[in-house]
């Protein structure tokens, strides 16, 4: 009897599903994707007290590891390419970067190959750094 009861609601509903058929509410499938989340920017701003060692050591090894994570730099260097328009601070070092999102700039910071080479330019004091993490703006029209 029940195969009987449940094919009958199955030949009423003549396929337009038995859920909208019998009255239960049912989530339309959204055609829309979700917009993009916002690119991240990290900025790192400080000083380099052992130059030779800090490149080798750390500096040369840092592209493939923003490039697995989606990262890459806008800007960087020291010393004349750093303009103060206002304030009193001008870091000796800086570094900008761009991330697809917040979560690949934090995949990267807490990466095992990252760790490595931050744990050894802290070990050998190499430098001196103040590191930011910014969530950029939503896209325009997004």
């Amino acid at each position: 009897m029940k195969g009987f009861i449940a094919g009958s609601v199955l030949g009423l509903c003549g396929g337009i599903g038995v859920a909208a058929c019998v009255g239960l509410p049912m989530q339309q499938a959204s055609s829309e994707t979700p917009p993009p989340e916002p690119s991240a920017y990290m900025i790192v701003l400080g000083e380099v007290f052992d130059r030779p060692a800090f490149m080798e050591g750390y500096a040369a090894k840092l592209p493939p590891l923003y490039e697995a994570h989606g990262g890459r730099y806008l800007a960087l260097g020291g010393g004349p390419g750093i303009e103060v328009l206002e304030g009193d601070y001008a870091p000796p070092s800086y570094v900008l970067s761009e991330w697809p999102n917040a979560e690949a700039a934090r995949a990267f910071w807490n990466s095992e190959g990252y760790d490595v080479l931050r744990r050894a330019r802290i070990d050998n004091a190499w430098g001196e750094f103040d590191v930011l993490l910014i969530q950029g703006l939503p896209v325009a029209g997004q």
